[in-house]
């Protein structure tokens, strides 16, 4: 059972509509006054609990996500066929490589749970670990059965995302054993938080007082507003409910009252575009005591509360949303940040983060070369990667809008589209997003987002995330050199910018020529991209290396760049970024994977990386060639 995301229309030709749209009159994409884009620099995304405080005149809000695994449920199919129900126990755990860090099932023989054929087993947890892509590898499964005595499935599962096809939708994993089979439905999600889920059942003022306890049964489901999104089919929809209560009447559950109910599970991934709903339905001796639906609007920093009241008891439902880094086990917290760690500080700053000044042992020889030890050290910069653009219940076409950074000492805009030069967005949903000024400074800083999407009227992101040293309580160092996505939302859809704080890094200014191996008149069409990545990093998984790379050139094969040949064409001005930001101790890394075709309709490809070392002396040159043109990369730093 594989979902996908719904697309409004699969054999719509958006150029042709867009062309249509500018024909019409239409109304003027709402201005941002200068008021609005310079907030005063106060709230940060990196508060000691990584919350971040809603814009409530706006009614947008920034949230810090990572990708998370959700899994649902886990269905056993036995192949007995005596026609009786099985006694199930036994451990689902999930993995960081061979080690286990927590359960999804764990049940003694002597806690045994009848489970009939294609049954589903009572899941447990999260409760004090995250599931997270890059660390939580795979589920391991012990399944046995305790009347007839046998093992029904031993094996494991891979949670890593095989392709970029792998996130948000509904996959079901397949785990085989001697005596039966178990499947396992879970979903990838690429920007999301964790929601904490308590309920309290209160008496009513027409209950006696001195009741202090319930037998209550009844189910508490919890699922997505726009839970389509992720499935193939209505019928899918259900797949993606987890069970955090499910009693019934002949086994109640004993609840004092005014506390927090005994849940099976009460944690759950939830997409930072979208809203949790949770399904209430309860009963004690005396009747129903709730019955409703709730929905809770992903962000951080809130601690909701709603009620659900009947004339015999009232039900309260609290959510508290948070970062998974706060779920992680200590060992498993440093190594979800050595995932994206750059180890740039050398080891007098590492002593004492307010020393910038370092000894000529701990820097690379590029720089011991220069005169200056000033130089050693950079200065606090931040990378833009990437800002992608999704819908929260349709795929977005088109975007205009703006996105302006202001770090203090100037604003500028990394995007700015008319409605007249509305970008109709790739396959892949990044934003052409251009750095060609400068690298942002990182002491403070705010990026303002008002995208929209022209043609179908669609507000996709209105809002702004913030940083200040100044207010980050003391663990500022903390945030520094990760990889951060924050997600800004607007009435529907989303943008995900993702970026990295570095607190040492330098500029370097990337000019790309392309040469032809001979004089010619004829022109050519060139297409492809031009990626700018560190060394030392990790970019193991597909997420990691479309978000966290750097675009300089992209350009697909139907929107590619014509160029009147001769020996040597400057790119510059076809480049969408051409400034980008390097931590201290590593070098760049551009990658190219350009094609060029001719009027003969011959391809030809030049592919290759190369690196450069951070060098003040001189402006570098590196050469990636192919048959009949090479691609020459001039890289220069500076502070």
């Amino acid at each position: 059972m594989v979902g996908y995301e719904p697309d409004l229309n699969p054999v719509v030709d958006w150029e042709k509509e867009w062309k249509k749209y500018m024909s019409k009159d239409k109304p003027t994409i709402p201005k941002i006054s200068d008021a609005t884009i310079s907030r005063p620099l106060i709230r940060s995304g990196f508060t000691r609990d990584f919350e971040a405080t809603p814009n409530i005149e706006d009614e947008c809000y920034e949230t810090s996500v990572t990708p998370l695994v959700q899994v649902f449920s886990v269905c056993i199919s036995t192949n007995f066929d005596d026609g009786k129900p099985c006694e199930i126990y036994g451990s689902i755990r999930a993995l960081e490589g061979p080690v286990p860090r927590f359960d999804l099932y764990d049940r003694d023989p002597d806690d045994s749970e009848t489970v009939w054929k294609d049954g589903t087993l009572s899941l447990i947890g999260p409760v004090d670990g995250a599931i997270i892509p890059s660390l939580s590898t795979s589920l391991d499964f012990c399944v046995k059965e305790r009347i007839r005595g046998v093992e029904v499935v031993k094996g494991s599962l891979s949670l890593d995302p095989v392709s970029e096809d792998s996130y948000d939708r509904l996959l079901r994993g397949v785990v085989q054993g001697v005596h039966g089979d178990v499947y396992v439905y879970y979903v990838i999600f690429q920007f999301a938080v964790y929601a904490t889920v308590q309920v309290l059942v209160t008496e009513n003022e027409n209950v006696d007082k001195n009741c202090k306890a319930a037998d209550i049964y009844g189910s508490i489901v919890t699922g997505y507003e726009n839970g389509r999104k992720y499935c193939s089919g209505d019928e899918e929809v259900k797949g993606l409910e987890t069970r955090f209560f499910d009693k019934p009447a002949n086994q109640p559950l004993r609840v004092v009252l005014g506390t927090p109910m005994g849940l099976s599970r009460n944690v759950v991934v939830v997409p930072a575009y979208t809203s949790l709903t949770i399904d209430v339905n309860l009963w004690d001796s005396n009747g129903k005591i709730a019955g409703g639906s709730l929905l809770f609007p992903a962000h951080l920093g809130s601690d909701s509360s709603q009620y659900i009241r009947t004339q015999n008891a009232c039900v309260e439902v609290r959510v508290r949303w948070c970062h998974a880094y706060f779920y992680l086990l200590k060992g498993s917290k440093e190594e979800y940040w050595s995932q994206d760690i750059y180890v740039i500080e050398c080891e007098e700053m590492q002593k004492n983060p307010k020393d910038k000044q370092c000894s000529t042992s701990s820097v690379p020889r590029s720089i011991t070369s220069t005169s200056s030890q000033a130089r050693y050290c950079g200065r606090d910069k931040v990378e833009v990667f990437t800002v992608f653009i999704g819908g929260i219940t349709e795929k977005i076409h088109a975007l205009c809008g703006t996105i302006i950074v202001d770090d203090g000492a100037d604003k500028f805009s990394i995007y700015k589209r008319d409605e007249s030069s509305c970008e109709l967005l790739p396959d892949h949903g990044l934003a052409g997003i251009e750095v060609n000024y400068r690298a942002i400074d990182n002491s403070e800083f705010s990026i303002t987002l008002n995208l929209r999407d022209p043609i179908r009227n669609l507000e996709v992101s209105r809002g702004y995330l913030g940083w200040s040293v100044g207010r980050t309580e003391g663990n500022n160092m903390v945030w520094y050199e990760k990889r951060v996505c924050t997600v800004i939302r607007g009435k529907d859809g989303f943008a995900a910018v993702h970026y990295t704080i570095f607190d040492s890094a330098f500029e370097a200014f990337v000019e790309i020529k392309l040469f032809a191996s001979g004089d010619s008149d004829h022109p050519i069409h060139l297409y492809g991209s031009l990626i700018a990545s560190y060394s030392g990093c990790d970019y193991s998984t597909s997420y990691q290396k479309k978000y966290y790379r750097s675009r300089l050139f992209d350009r697909p094969r139907d929107k590619s760049l014509e160029l009147k040949t001769g020996f040597k064409i400057d790119l510059v001005k076809s480049m969408v970024k051409s400034i980008v930001a390097v931590p201290f101790k590593h070098s760049l890394i551009i990658e190219a994977d350009l094609s060029t075709v001719g009027i003969d309709g011959v391809v030809e490809t030049i592919s290759g990386k190369t690196d450069f070392e951070i060098d003040f002396l001189t402006r570098v040159t590196r050469i990636i060639q192919g048959k009949h043109y090479r691609i020459e990369v001039f890289v220069k730093f500076g502070k």
